[in-house]
């Protein structure tokens, strides 16, 4: 019966792990959604710039960045922004993976132990 909920838990992370992945794809979440453009219409650099302005928009839309701020504090706060962002990624990726190797570990030991 453990077994069978170590398994049923193992399946269950696998599957909310897989969920995330629709918003990165780019699938749009609202009707309203303005056409893409294609990639081939902007380069990389482009395109990057393009969501720096999201950001920074939003940043001002939130009172972080004040709506009069000089553009080197504009550029201050997006590279703030940005490293948080990227540490709350890896802290994330981290604690997931150590979460999946628990898992693997007990139910290894729970196999061991229907075993003998």
């Amino acid at each position: 019966m453990k077994f069978e909920k170590l398994l049923f838990i193992l399946f269950l992370s696998m599957c909310l792990s897989g969920c995330g992945n629709s918003e990165e794809k780019g699938e749009p979440t609202n009707q309203n959604v303005e056409p893409e453009t294609s990639e081939t219409d902007l380069s990389p650099q482009a395109e990057m710039m393009a969501n720096d302005e999201k950001i920074i928009e939003m940043l001002k839309e939130t009172g972080k960045i004040p709506e009069d701020a000089s553009p080197t504090e504009i550029q201050n706060a997006l590279e703030n922004y940005l490293q948080k962002k990227a540490k709350n990624v890896k802290e994330n990726e981290k604690s997931s993976q150590k979460y999946m190797e628990d898992l693997k570990k007990e139910i290894q030991k729970d196999l061991q132990n229907k075993n003998e």
